[in-house]
């Protein structure tokens, strides 16, 4: 379904008073099809081109539906010249129209309760047979931002020093026990266990379950990782220290959470959490949804986290903005993602890896993008040595 040659110039030029009336734009950029055909919008020297590939592609654009334009990135209805991190940017000047999407993720919970749907949630992006260790540091496999010392430092780099840091904050000691919350590929577990914690570890990805307990084995760690929901876990023991990496976008129901911490973790013990943050209450975007992380998944809202933490016995010790680390986390990922292309599509498909680039792009431009939309944390918590609970 290509595009008439006598509808190209009429199409682009349409194109470009919609997006130009839309809002003002953040980039300069140009729109393109096939024959080369093309126009500039937002300034004379374009960062990227988005090529018009078929009809498709250009109902997709007239849209302005950003749901709709990253189906057809993902479709091949449109592809991307030049620096495709950049071109997140022309979200703002998209629409999120996508009612069902949005009123279903808020109503299926409360039909379905979040217990039941967690575990497919979770699946939908973990379960995927472990395709994520190919972008992410190849020592730790740690599936969030590490600490970067320069942008020039590598994913390995970055994830040992964030892991040394979490370590140390917690001040643990050589058998101590802690509990890692989502613990992902084992990261931490295997961190803190080769300095003589003893780590449990839970998650709800079959697939990291497996890897971890092959992990575990192979190493010999004084560690064991469990399939277990975090809402439902009901430990024998209370830990020295938690770890949640990456974990609170999946449980947004804060004041549940900061309710339960305590009841876990010894008086005097400490939680690290690290965690991208919005800064409105619900702005996952309908793509997410659809093709990530569906259900309740957002980035924290600080007002409401702050406002469940203030309700809780916990005390802040450190919190630290981690937006540009979030940022290179991301741009790392992305850059091992199009060096891998060949390897990834053998493993799954092109619109499999058309889809995560997506992915792994977006992050890195929305907490690059100067609006400060979306941006990261990682925060120590403490609770106080003379706390007395009281049963729930």
């Amino acid at each position: 379904m290509k595009i008439e040659n006598h509808d190209q110039t009429n199409s682009l030029e349409r194109l470009s008073k919609l997006l130009d009336n839309r809002s003002k734009l953040p980039i300069a950029f140009s729109l393109g099809t096939m024959d080369g055909k093309s126009i500039t919008l937002g300034g004379e020297e374009p960062e990227f081109k988005i090529i018009i590939k078929n009809k498709n592609g250009l109902r997709a654009i007239k849209s302005l539906n950003e749901l709709k334009v990253a189906e057809a990135y993902i479709n091949d209805d449109l592809d991307v010249e030049g620096d495709f991190i950049k071109a997140m940017s022309i979200r703002n000047a998209l629409a999120d129209r996508n009612t069902w999407i949005k009123v279903w993720r808020r109503l299926a919970p409360m039909i379905f309760g979040r217990v039941r749907l967690n575990p497919k949630w979770v699946a939908k992006h973990y379960d995927l047979n472990n395709i994520q260790l190919i972008i992410i540091d190849q020592k730790y496999n740690t599936y969030t931002q590490g600490i970067y010392e320069s942008d020039d430092d590598s994913a390995e780099a970055g994830a040992e020093r964030k892991l040394a840091m979490a370590f140390q904050s917690l001040r643990l000691k050589p058998d101590d026990s802690v509990l890692d919350i989502g613990c992902g590929w084992g990261g931490f577990l295997r961190f803190a266990a080769g300095r003589g914690a003893q780590v449990t570890g839970i998650t709800l990805s079959r697939d990291q379950k497996q890897y971890v307990e092959d992990l575990i084995k192979e190493n010999k760690l004084n560690a064991e990782v469990l399939y277990q929901d975090f809402l439902t876990f009901q430990p024998p023991k209370k830990y020295d220290g938690i770890v949640m990496m990456g974990v609170l976008e999946d449980l947004s129901d804060y004041q549940r959470v900061m309710r339960k911490l305590p009841g876990i973790l010894k008086p005097g013990g400490r939680i690290y959490l690290d965690f991208t943050a919005s800064k409105t209450s619900f702005s996952t975007s309908s793509f997410t949804t659809k093709y990530v992380w569906p259900g309740t998944f957002r980035p924290v809202y600080m007002p409401q986290f702050i406002d469940a933490l203030r309700k809780s016995p916990f005390e802040i010790v450190a919190l630290h903005n981690d937006r540009h680390n979030y940022y290179l986390w991301g741009k790392k990922g992305h850059d091992r993602w199009m060096e891998k292309k060949k390897e990834i599509i053998l493993r799954s498909d092109e619109r499999f890896w058309r889809m995560f680039r997506i992915i792994l792009a977006g992050v890195a431009g929305n907490l690059s993008c100067p609006d400060y939309s979306l941006t990261a944390y990682r925060m120590l918590l403490e609770l106080p040595k003379d706390i007395v609970l009281t049963e729930a």
